[in-house]
């Protein structure tokens, strides 16, 4: 089966010139595809956020950098009711190929938003 594709989040800003509309700035969480996992278009310009409702982890699947570095995020631990945060800020030693990078939730109660910061 193919990762689930996870929505990609643009906010608004920094400079608005009228009043946002009623549930413009709002964006919902996505729960991990546990079977497949999740994936999502990488530019270098994105932010995770990671939520869960009970104690579980994720991981960031990295892949070897330009410095011959491998630097996957395993496990991560998150508590139940936190959220975690994660900048990617570059392409290199993320992009797994199609320019995707590739999380994935240990259980449904984990929830990504991948925010991209326009630049």
């Amino acid at each position: 089966m193919a990762r689930q594709e996870q929505p990609i989040i643009t906010p608004k800003g920094p400079y608005v010139t009228l009043q946002p509309a009623v549930n413009s700035l709002d964006f919902i969480f996505t729960a991990a595809d546990v079977a497949n996992f999740d994936q999502f278009a990488l530019t270098g310009r994105e932010l995770l956020l990671v939520s869960s409702s009970a104690a579980n982890t994720f991981t960031l699947e990295s892949v070897i950098d330009a410095q011959k570095r491998l630097g996957d995020i395993t496990t991560y631990a998150i508590g139940t009711g936190l959220f975690s945060c994660f900048w990617f800020g570059a392409k290199d030693g993320w992009e797994q190929g199609l320019s995707k990078a590739f999380i994935k939730g240990s259980a449904a109660t984990v929830k990504f938003a991948v925010v991209r910061i326009p630049g």
